[in-house]
Protein backbone atom coordinates (compact mmCIF):
# COMPACT_ATOMS: atom_id res chain seq x y z
CA UNK A 1 0.00 0.00 0.00
CA UNK A 2 1.04 3.49 -0.50
CA UNK A 3 2.39 6.15 1.95
CA UNK A 4 -0.58 8.08 3.40
CA UNK A 5 -1.16 11.55 3.83
CA UNK A 6 -3.22 13.21 6.36
CA UNK A 7 -5.42 16.31 5.39
CA UNK A 8 -7.51 18.95 7.41
CA UNK A 9 -9.99 20.78 5.87
CA UNK A 10 -12.63 23.16 6.98
CA UNK A 11 -16.04 23.53 5.42
CA UNK A 12 -18.99 24.94 7.05
CA UNK A 13 -21.70 22.85 9.30
CA UNK A 14 -24.17 22.47 6.49
CA UNK A 15 -21.93 21.42 4.00
CA UNK A 16 -19.98 19.19 6.13
CA UNK A 17 -23.95 17.71 7.01
CA UNK A 18 -23.99 17.34 3.05
CA UNK A 19 -20.70 15.33 3.01
CA UNK A 20 -21.77 12.88 5.23
CA UNK A 21 -25.36 12.34 3.56
CA UNK A 22 -23.55 12.11 -0.26
CA UNK A 23 -20.92 9.66 1.52
CA UNK A 24 -23.96 7.29 3.10
CA UNK A 25 -25.53 7.62 0.02
CA UNK A 26 -22.29 6.53 -2.06
CA UNK A 27 -21.52 3.35 0.00
CA UNK A 28 -18.29 4.69 1.01
CA UNK A 29 -16.89 3.25 4.09
CA UNK A 30 -15.97 6.85 5.42
CA UNK A 31 -14.84 10.10 4.16
CA UNK A 32 -11.64 9.75 3.20
CA UNK A 33 -12.74 7.32 0.32
CA UNK A 34 -15.44 9.37 -0.52
CA UNK A 35 -12.73 12.39 -1.34
CA UNK A 36 -10.12 9.92 -2.91
CA UNK A 37 -13.54 9.00 -5.52
CA UNK A 38 -14.34 12.21 -6.17
CA UNK A 39 -10.69 13.20 -6.71
CA UNK A 40 -10.36 9.73 -9.09
CA UNK A 41 -13.24 11.06 -11.29
CA UNK A 42 -11.52 14.83 -11.65
CA UNK A 43 -7.89 13.17 -12.83
CA UNK A 44 -10.30 10.90 -15.02
CA UNK A 45 -12.20 13.73 -16.46
CA UNK A 46 -8.71 15.83 -16.74
CA UNK A 47 -7.33 12.95 -19.02
CA UNK A 48 -9.99 12.83 -21.25
CA UNK A 49 -9.37 16.64 -22.05
CA UNK A 50 -5.82 16.16 -21.82
CA UNK A 51 -4.34 12.25 -22.23
CA UNK A 52 -3.16 10.50 -24.87
CA UNK A 53 -4.80 7.78 -24.72
CA UNK A 54 -8.30 7.01 -22.59
CA UNK A 55 -10.44 3.81 -21.78
CA UNK A 56 -14.57 4.42 -22.60
CA UNK A 57 -17.41 1.89 -23.16
CA UNK A 58 -20.10 2.87 -25.33
CA UNK A 59 -23.54 1.06 -24.77
CA UNK A 60 -25.83 0.75 -27.69
CA UNK A 61 -29.54 -0.23 -27.11
CA UNK A 62 -31.11 -0.98 -30.66
CA UNK A 63 -33.80 -2.51 -32.69
CA UNK A 64 -32.11 -5.39 -34.20
CA UNK A 65 -34.93 -5.66 -36.84
CA UNK A 66 -33.70 -2.71 -38.18
CA UNK A 67 -32.86 -2.96 -41.56
CA UNK A 68 -29.09 -2.95 -42.57
CA UNK A 69 -28.33 -1.48 -38.83
CA UNK A 70 -26.27 -4.58 -37.63
CA UNK A 71 -23.95 -4.29 -40.75
CA UNK A 72 -24.18 -0.19 -40.52
CA UNK A 73 -22.57 -0.66 -36.73
CA UNK A 74 -19.55 -3.31 -37.63
CA UNK A 75 -18.84 -1.00 -40.16
CA UNK A 76 -18.17 1.75 -38.18
CA UNK A 77 -16.42 0.20 -35.58
CA UNK A 78 -14.19 -1.15 -38.76
CA UNK A 79 -13.69 2.08 -39.64
CA UNK A 80 -12.57 3.62 -36.86
CA UNK A 81 -8.96 5.02 -35.37
CA UNK A 82 -10.22 3.25 -31.95
CA UNK A 83 -8.51 0.32 -30.54
CA UNK A 84 -11.76 -1.94 -29.76
CA UNK A 85 -10.77 -4.29 -26.87
CA UNK A 86 -14.20 -5.90 -26.46
CA UNK A 87 -17.45 -6.32 -27.46
CA UNK A 88 -20.39 -7.79 -26.09
CA UNK A 89 -24.20 -8.53 -27.26
CA UNK A 90 -27.07 -9.52 -25.37
CA UNK A 91 -30.57 -9.87 -26.42
CA UNK A 92 -33.05 -7.84 -24.03
CA UNK A 93 -36.17 -8.96 -25.94
CA UNK A 94 -37.34 -10.18 -29.21
CA UNK A 95 -36.86 -7.15 -30.74
CA UNK A 96 -34.31 -5.12 -28.97
CA UNK A 97 -30.10 -5.82 -28.17
CA UNK A 98 -28.00 -4.17 -25.75
CA UNK A 99 -24.34 -4.03 -26.89
CA UNK A 100 -21.29 -2.81 -25.01
CA UNK A 101 -18.02 -1.99 -26.58
CA UNK A 102 -15.21 -1.17 -24.76
CA UNK A 103 -12.34 0.59 -26.57
CA UNK A 104 -9.18 2.51 -26.46
CA UNK A 105 -7.67 5.22 -28.14
CA UNK A 106 -7.19 9.23 -28.34
CA UNK A 107 -10.31 11.20 -26.36
CA UNK A 108 -11.44 12.71 -29.57
CA UNK A 109 -11.22 9.32 -31.16
CA UNK A 110 -13.50 7.99 -28.85
CA UNK A 111 -16.04 10.61 -28.58
CA UNK A 112 -16.01 10.37 -32.09
CA UNK A 113 -16.96 6.61 -32.60
CA UNK A 114 -19.74 6.96 -29.88
CA UNK A 115 -21.36 10.03 -32.05
CA UNK A 116 -21.44 7.71 -34.95
CA UNK A 117 -22.48 4.89 -32.94
CA UNK A 118 -25.14 6.63 -32.06
CA UNK A 119 -26.54 8.08 -35.30
CA UNK A 120 -28.16 5.29 -37.20
CA UNK A 121 -31.87 5.31 -37.27
CA UNK A 122 -32.63 1.89 -35.47
CA UNK A 123 -30.68 3.23 -32.48
CA UNK A 124 -33.00 3.73 -29.14
CA UNK A 125 -29.99 4.83 -26.57
CA UNK A 126 -26.36 5.37 -26.35
CA UNK A 127 -23.96 6.28 -23.47
CA UNK A 128 -20.20 6.82 -23.36
CA UNK A 129 -18.86 5.84 -20.17
CA UNK A 130 -15.34 7.47 -19.84
CA UNK A 131 -12.70 5.67 -18.01
CA UNK A 132 -8.96 5.63 -17.64
CA UNK A 133 -5.95 3.52 -18.93
CA UNK A 134 -5.11 4.15 -14.97
CA UNK A 135 -1.62 5.57 -15.59
CA UNK A 136 -2.32 8.84 -13.73
CA UNK A 137 -4.39 7.32 -11.09
CA UNK A 138 -2.20 5.84 -8.52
Amino acid sequence: MSELNRLSLSIENSLCRKLDDMVVRCNCRNRSEFVRDLLRDKLVEEQWNNAPEVLGTITLIYDHHQRELNARLTRIQHDSPTHILAGTHVHLSHEICAEMIMLRGKPEDVRNLYLELKKPKGILHAVLSMSSTGEALN
